[in-house]
Parts: C-alpha cells; sequence; structure tokens
C-alpha cells in the first residue's frame, strides 16, 4: 500500500472530517504542510511495519498524514493499527477511506473490504446511568467526556482495559474498569459514590448489630460478586463455543477433502480458533469464580437483612454476548 499511486491526496472538505473523526486533530488544511518530511516519515513508517514494529510504525503514518494528507498514508495507517491490535481505531479508518476515496480509486474497495472483515472483531461498550445516579452526572471513558447522546449506545472501543469514571457535584468520583476481548458486547451501569453525610450534623451512630454481622456482610458480598462473575464468564465461554462451531461448518463450504481451503475458508478457520480460545478461557475462568463464590456465600456467618448483592447476567445478541453487571 504506497502513500500515493499516483500521488492524490483529499480535498480540504474530506480532511476536516478525517481530522475529526480519524485523527482527532484540528482541520488538516489550516495546518502548516511539509511532503518532504511526511515522504520521509511514510518510507520509516513502511520500514518499521515490514520489521513488525508496529509501535513505532504507527506515529510515523499518522503524522506523515498531519504533514501531507495522502489517502496512502492512511491506509496503510489503519494497516498498522489492525496488527497491532486496536481494531476499533482501525476498523474507522478504512470505513471514512471508503466513504471519502473517489469511486475509480483502486483502494477504495481495499478500504471497503478491509472493514467489512474487522466489523465483528470491533468491541462494543454500552454505558448507561444507573437508577440511583443523579441526572447531572458527569461520565468519562479513558478520560473522554462520555455526552448524553453516546449514552446507552453501543460504542465501538478498542480491546483491553477501557476506565470509565462517574461524578456529580457534591459526591465523589467512581471509578468502572472494563475489559474488553474482540467481538465482546458488554453494557456497564454507572453512577458517583453515595453524598457524604451533611456537614454538621454530628457522627453517625454505629448501628446495633449483632458481633458475626461485621464479619458476615463482606464475606457474603464478596461471594455474591464472585458468583456473579462466574456465571458471566460460563455464559461468554458458551456463545462463544457455538460461535466457533459454527466458524468451522462455515468455512468447511470453502475447503476441500484434503482441508486445502480458498482464502474465505482460511479466514473463518481463523476466526473459529479465536472464538474457541475466548470460550475456553471464559469456561476456566467462569467456573474457577462460581466456585469460590460459592464458598464464600455458604461459609459466611449469618447476618440478617443486608444490602442487595450485585447481580450479574448474561444475554445473547447478534455477534456474541451482553454482559450486565450492576453494583
Amino acid at each position: 500500500m504506497r502513500r500515493s499511486s499516483p500521488r492524490r491526496r483529499f480535498p480540504a472538505e474530506v480532511l476536516a472530517v478525517g481530522g475529526a473523526v480519524l485523527l482527532a486533530c484540528p482541520d488538516a488544511s489550516a495546518q502548516g504542510r511539509d511532503p518532504a518530511a511526511a515522504e520521509a516519515l511514510f518510507d520509516a513508517g513502511r520500514a518499521a511495519l515490514q520489521a513488525k514494529d508496529y509501535d513505532a510504525a504507527c506515529p510515523k503514518f499518522r503524522e506523515s498524514y498531519e504533514l501531507d494528507p495522502a489517502p496512502g498514508a492512511l491506509l496503510n495507517l489503519g494497516d498498522c493499527e489492525e496488527k497491532r491490535g486496536r481494531v476499533a481505531t482501525a476498523w474507522s479508518i478504512f470505513r471514512q477511506l471508503a466513504r471519502d476515496l473517489p469511486a475509480n480509486d483502486d483502494r477504495r474497495p481495499i478500504a471497503q473490504s478491509r472493514a467489512a472483515a474487522l466489523e465483528a472483531r470491533v468491541p462494543r461498550l454500552t454505558i448507561r446511568l444507573a437508577p440511583e445516579a443523579p441526572a447531572d452526572t458527569a461520565v468519562q471513558r479513558a478520560g473522554v467526556p462520555v455526552g448524553a447522546g453516546s449514552l446507552g449506545s453501543p460504542l465501538p472501543v478498542d480491546p483491553g482495559e477501557v476506565q470509565v469514571t462517574a461524578a456529580a457535584p457534591g459526591r465523589k468520583q467512581k471509578i468502572f474498569t472494563v475489559q474488553l476481548a474482540e467481538g465482546a458486547q458488554v453494557e456497564l451501569l454507572v453512577a458517583p459514590e453515595e453524598a457524604a453525610a451533611a456537614a454538621g450534623a454530628g457522627p453517625a451512630l454505629p448501628p446495633k448489630t449483632a458481633p458475626q454481622e461485621a464479619g458476615g456482610s463482606p464475606r457474603r458480598t464478596a461471594g455474591w460478586i464472585s458468583a456473579g462473575v462466574g456465571a458471566v464468564g460460563i455464559g461468554v465461554g458458551a456463545v462463544f463455543g457455538a460461535r466457533a462451531i459454527g466458524k468451522k461448518g462455515d468455512a468447511e463450504a470453502y475447503c476441500d477433502e484434503d482441508n486445502v481451503c480458498l482464502d474465505q475458508g482460511i479466514k473463518l478457520q481463523k476466526q473459529g480458533v479465536t472464538a474457541g480460545t475466548i470460550s475456553t478461557v471464559a469456561f476456566l475462568v467462569g467456573a474457577a469464580a462460581l466456585g469460590t463464590g460459592a464458598v464464600l456465600v455458604f461459609t459466611a456467618p449469618s447476618s440478617g437483612q443486608g444490602s442487595p448483592a450485585p447481580r450479574a447476567t448474561i444475554g445473547v445478541v447478534p455477534g456474541g454476548a451482553v454482559a450486565t453487571i450492576v453494583f
């Protein structure tokens, strides 16, 4: 994927879209351009990409594009981001290229094909306010504000650990950490910490409880949390296990008796292997967490009427499983 073949650039109105959506930078037409530096960075990025040094290659392609916007630099950036596991970023780049490249550009079908191949691998995170959250709760995901329009929408996120915060006037910020695998669809309910006691109200009196309640409640709560995580893990394992079997069956249509397969068959086989690996890991983690939770719940001393146990549910949707965790 060359930077220019021949050397073609996006018009100014396209650059504004690409800068806002893909590169999160101001309108590129307003920035100083340096074609010579851009070409050198592009060549350096290609060398790093061929050496599989993706962490070095991706920033070079990105800066090359910012200095002299050319579709070839953006196409290589998408390829680089996919190779280092940032499938949501790569997917958005290929989709943008597929929309903005002219119909007669030979790179447009490449971008369309790459975006379609990544669609099912992109994790999506849906953030909602918990019922007890104040209406003016401010939510951020990875330091970026999540507006009212984004709440409740399944937004594409790169795989890995994602940190979400919720804060409101008079309440402390609460941090939620979510681990997203490729293809996962997760729903997270968030709310800030409970409001502190009003100033001047005096110290709160300790509740009149039996001695065993102090030790029983936290143990039982931890047990419910562990059991909930275990149930979600087993559910995710079942969903991805079924998906692995399905992908294997789909691949057979593209393979002969000697298991020599077309490109589509190889792609489906790889997707099946990935789903199978996720299924196995989810089953193992889920079983361990469920067993630990059961031991904690049934061995905890009775604590009478306590706070409701956390709830974890699993549901099946097109493309994967949806886990909902409520604290």
